[in-house]
């Protein structure tokens, strides 16, 4: 899922927004149509900011667009509006915190935010505006939820990286940490987080994250549902924790990612601050180099045919005539074109461990220039050409790199509390 991302986000978010979300369209409409007539109705007060209907059904819709679900019962409607509740009042926090140390959002950077948002999409700003039109949703409703996630990076950074102390020894135990556990396990782990303030509403908490687990299931991408739904400070990054070592994590994640394999998806993991769903990207050995650190470069040919089409138009016999020169991997555009190819590109994963097993195994013994038979893939048959393989050197982080890992780390711990706390000592009027 993480390599298909890579390589074609545009069309698997095309698929969510276009065919998933136009099917359900209909029946979410129908059900809120009724309260969004009435937008001056408030549903809370957050430190007497207002939060009306209005708004708790615009961000319902905006989650709900990236369940990808082709319909939604009322059940999974309500795990949304507590979601969305849940999610206007951190927004509401988030921005009251920053405008009390005068951190301010301008009309420009949410614009230019936007703009970013939709190219992570794979869209244009014009185009995720109309597909958010489409779902019945404004597009002020997205900058709003932007607003939130931007402030409270201006929070994490201004207000809380200055208090994250960590000492020189503490940089140089971790330094030499790092050399006595060579050869044990790091991970490359993704995170959607559901915080958890009051005990007494942890169910709810609960059925929200069955209910992301469940279209993490079903093929939605976990980058959209961590940026959606994650009240963790890596939501912006889509739910991307780094890489990160056994002992950094809290124990009930770490217990639940040794047991996992690369590419999986957990089910949701309770701790005392939240839930957790993790996705392992990636692994690797401390210090270690295996073939799996590989550094290559890969450039793809995709055709949308069937195998057998292709078969009789001799395509990968034309491809193969090319295997071995030099302009297939510098110009690998011009001959896809010449093959009918809907696309060839590069990847933009460098790192061969990072590939499904399938693709990786296939590429490990080819020679520079040389590509791989036609491999099934979900838009139709893909064919990879190895243009860079080198094995890289074992270096043991500097005292500035170890540092800046060690910062980030704790950092987000700091943002997690901070929230929480804003939480409780927040006065919230619900309606």
């Amino acid at each position: 899922m993480v390599f298909k991302i890579c390589r074609n986000i545009s069309m698997r978010i095309m698929i969510v927004f276009c065919s998933t979300f136009l099917a359900s369209k209909a029946t979410l409409m129908a059900q809120t149509q009724q309260d969004l007539d009435d937008i001056q109705q408030i549903v809370a007060l957050v430190n007497d900011d207002v939060i009306s209907l209005y708004d708790l059904n615009q961000r319902a819709l905006l989650l709900a667009l990236f369940t990808g679900q082709n319909q939604i019962s009322p059940e999974q409607m309500q795990v949304l509006q507590r979601q969305a509740m849940n999610a206007l009042i951190d927004d509401r926090l988030k921005v009251q915190e920053s405008e009390e140390f005068e951190v301010r959002m301008s009309t420009a950077e949410l614009e230019d935010s936007f703009a970013n948002y939709a190219n992570q999409l794979g869209l244009s700003a014009e185009a995720l505006e109309e597909q958010l039109s489409l779902a019945g949703i404004q597009k002020q409703s997205l900058i709003q939820q932007i607003n939130g996630s931007l402030s409270w990076q201006g929070i994490v950074q201004g207000l809380l990286k200055p208090q994250v102390n960590i000492t020189d020894d503490e940089v140089y135990n971790a330094i030499e940490s790092l050399e006595s556990n060579k050869g044990k396990f790091q991970y490359q782990v993704s995170e959607i987080f559901i915080l958890v303030t009051d005990n007494a509403r942890r169910q709810e908490s609960l059925a929200t994250a069955n209910t992301i687990y469940e279209q993490l299931q079903s093929g939605v991408p976990f980058t959209a549902l961590a940026q959606q739904f994650s009240q963790s400070s890596t939501a912006a990054v889509g739910g991307d924790m780094g890489l990160v070592m056994e002992e950094n994590l809290p124990v009930e994640v770490r217990e639940k990612i040794v047991t996992m394999e690369k590419g999986e998806i957990s089910q949701p993991v309770e701790t005392e601050d939240g839930i957790y769903i993790l996705q392992v990207t990636d692994k690797s050995q401390i210090l270690t180099i295996t073939e799996d650190d590989t550094i290559i470069n890969v450039k793809f040919f995709l055709f949308e045919s069937t195998e057998e089409e292709l078969a009789q138009n001799n395509t990968f016999q034309k491809l193969s005539t090319h295997f071995g020169s030099e302009k297939i991997c510098q110009s690998p555009i011009e001959i896809g074109a010449e093959l009918g190819a809907v696309e060839a590109n590069e990847l933009s994963i460098n790192r061969i461990g990072s590939l499904p097993d399938q693709i990786k195994n296939s590429l490990l013994p080819l020679e520079i220039g040389y590509g791989t038979n036609l491999i099934e893939d979900p838009d139709g048959m893909v064919s990879y050409v190895l243009c860079e393989k080198r094995i890289p050197e074992v270096n043991v982080p500097d005292f500035d790199a170890m540092l800046a890992n060690m910062t980030n780390s704790r950092l987000q711990l700091f943002a997690t509390r901070h929230l929480r706390d804003l939480r409780r000592d927040a006065i919230i009027d619900f309606r």
